[in-house]
């Protein structure tokens, strides 16, 4: 009867003792909250164009710790004009035969989830425009941390990256 009550013991012991692992794993593991937005303009850009002539940037908005607008394009070097890509309308016609998108679009639907998610992560890819999705989020995830820190100073990246 000892040895039952013994096993019973140990058992329950060593449940309390994996239990307490867990919790305490689990909250070491728990992320701090995130700081708020702070109001302002985040600018992000790449260093130089690329091998088409574009080059990407992102500018965004925040007020009342809310993302409330956000600019994105490509600058055209000077063989594509100075342009904007969403303004190019050779260039727009000559994508949205291939791809069925233009920037004009393709820019609206980023921007769009954008405002309403207010989450990068959750910017699905635009079919057709998945080199500006992938340019996109990561510029919207870089402006968001400037943001958080309330640093307004224009980030650069590489093209190469």
């Amino acid at each position: 009867m000892q040895l039952y009550g013994g096993i019973c013991l140990k058992k329950s012991i060593f449940s309390i003792t994996v239990l307490a692992f867990i919790t305490l794993f689990l909250s070491s593991c728990a992320s701090e909250p995130l700081s708020p937005l702070q109001n302002g303009s985040y600018s992000v850009i790449f260093d130089d164009f690329d091998s088409t002539g574009w080059k990407a940037y992102l500018v965004l908005y925040v007020k009342d710790q809310k993302i409330e607008n956000v600019e994105y394009d490509y600058i055209g070097s000077s063989t594509n004009g100075g342009k904007l890509k969403s303004e190019d309308s050779s260039y727009a016609e000559a994508m949205y035969s291939i791809t069925g998108t233009k920037p004009e679009l393709y820019i609206r639907q980023l921007v769009d989830s954008l405002l309403t998610h207010q989450d990068p992560d959750q910017i699905e890819a635009v079919s057709g425009a998945t080199a500006s999705t992938k340019d996109f989020k990561k510029f919207a995830k870089l402006a968001i941390e400037a943001a958080r820190k309330g640093d307004t100073s224009p980030i650069t990246v590489s093209q190469n990256e």
